[in-house]
């Protein structure tokens, strides 16, 4: 096998040096630029690729051409001829067979295509009486299913509706009805002294039919003693319900047989509601913290993007008047905060953070970048290293730059605004759309009532 394997793997390498499928202009750029990928840029990958579904399609052909042999030679063996001129015919039940045949015509040269139709086969009046005979035997054995006999039946009998291998079938009734369902399980109220039930079965064979009757005496099932007593229990609780049937109220049975009945309302089990409530509340509150810290981050974003355009004008102006980039951006901050108290903006707030961190040490330059990178927008990240920045060219030309940033951010948020307007547009178009399925029903519905 190793040898044939090596067999097929110099025949696919021979088939790649020949045809070259790797090289570029075969129109599979595409295909060798993701196997390179796939294989961490080994150009090597390419060709062993090639190699290998060469390998596989020469070795499926071998197979093919083997297997095809194999049928020539197996099909050469068979006697084809029609010797003795006979067809099976199909067995009662089974259709008529189509079968495809060439037949030659002595003085004819060429043998010629012929479709015959071969009916099923069809039974004698001898033939059916014996097969009737036959099933009549199989349902003595059958009928009876679990029981010992039909003379006494506490399980569910078998009413077989096809016999002997389909060419005989049976429909079942029962008399009197009521006792015996047709499928042969017991459902009637029975007496302890048993139930005499004719069993009817008319059975059909190509036309004609036959009656088999037998009959069966039917016994209660036997029960346990747990059984028997949930019977009684229940039997006593029936009459009661009828003997009290005038009245309010139902007075169950005091006791069965001797014996003390006492009577409770099933547990309904709220330990296992709680425990199930407890574990619906924590996979909620995992869930939906989940969710509300998305909310969170997402209204974050959006009021820093909000927020933008005002501070860098803010930040223009006091630039502009002479101030200094911290003393600007300390003014910016601190101001808010006393404005707003605890309604100050997110941006605000990591203004804020970044002028603790300058007092508590932390050079100028990198609070600023700290800054941006905190509030993880590229524009505020922009902000932050232009600001390092002209810490040490100086602050010529910083407020233009902020000024252009507030005018280009103001235009952003207003595109942000009209989307988020069509957002919520779109989310009320569902409700709408509730609200227009209403009204055409109750518009409708009168219309359609007065017709009628």
């Amino acid at each position: 096998m190793k040898k044939s394997g090596n067999l097929f793997r110099r025949a696919g390498v021979f088939l790649v040096d020949r045809l070259e499928p790797e090289k570029p202009g075969r129109g599979n750029q595409e295909l060798c630029r993701e196997l390179a990928a796939l294989s961490m840029g080994k150009r090597s990958a390419v060709r062993e690729y090639y190699i290998r579904k060469a390998e596989l399609a020469i070795t499926a052909v071998a197979i093919g051409i083997v297997a095809a042999g194999i049928c020539f030679f197996v099909e050469a063996g068979i006697e084809r001829r029609l010797g003795d001129r006979t067809l099976e015919r199909p067995g009662y039940g089974e259709g008529d067979r189509n079968e495809e045949l060439e037949v030659k015509v002595e003085g004819e040269e060429q043998m010629q295509s012929l479709e015959i139709t071969v009916q099923e086969r069809k039974y004698t009046d001898e033939d059916k009486d014996r097969l009737f005979a036959q099933a009549e035997k199989e349902l003595e054995k059958i009928v009876p299913g679990n029981n010992k006999s039909l003379d006494e039946v506490r399980q569910a009998l078998v009413f077989p509706t096809v016999l002997q291998n389909g060419a005989v079938t049976a429909d079942w009734t029962t008399v009197p009805y009521g006792i015996v369902d047709d499928d042969g399980s017991i459902i009637g109220n029975l007496q302890e002294e048993g139930t005499l039930v004719e069993l009817q079965a008319t059975l059909s064979c190509g036309g004609k039919d036959f009656q088999y009757m037998v009959c069966a005496k039917i016994f209660p099932p036997d029960l346990t003693a747990e059984e028997k007593l949930r019977q009684s229990i229940k039997k006593e609780a029936n009459a009661a319900d009828e003997r009290d049937k005038y009245k309010k109220t139902v007075r169950l049975p005091d006791e069965i047989d001797g014996a003390e009945i006492v009577w409770e309302r099933p547990a309904e089990n709220l330990v296992q509601t709680a425990l199930a409530l407890t574990v619906l509340a924590a996979a909620c509150i995992i869930v939906g913290s989940d969710r509300l810290v998305h909310q969170k981050a997402e209204n974050r974003k959006n009021q820093l993007a909000a927020a933008y355009p005002d501070l860098m004008w803010k930040l223009a102006m006091l630039i502009g008047a002479g101030m200094t980039i911290r003393g600007a951006f300390t003014r910016v901050a601190f101001q808010n905060q006393k404005e707003h108290g605890a309604k100050t903006g997110y941006a605000y707030k990591e203004m804020a953070g970044a002028c603790y961190e300058m007092e508590s040490g932390i050079p100028e330059a990198e609070a600023y970048e700290r800054f941006g990178r905190r509030c993880q927008l590229p524009e505020y990240i922009r902000l932050g290293s232009y600001l390092s920045q002209n810490l040490k060219k100086g602050s010529r030309g910083l407020a233009g730059f902020l000024e252009k940033e507030a005018a280009s951010s103001l235009e952003e948020r207003k595109n942000h605004a009209r989307k988020m307007g069509e957002k919520a547009g779109t989310k009320l178009l569902f409700p709408m759309m509730l609200m227009l399925g209403i009204v055409l029903v109750i518009l409708m519905v009168p219309a359609f009532l007065s017709i009628s």
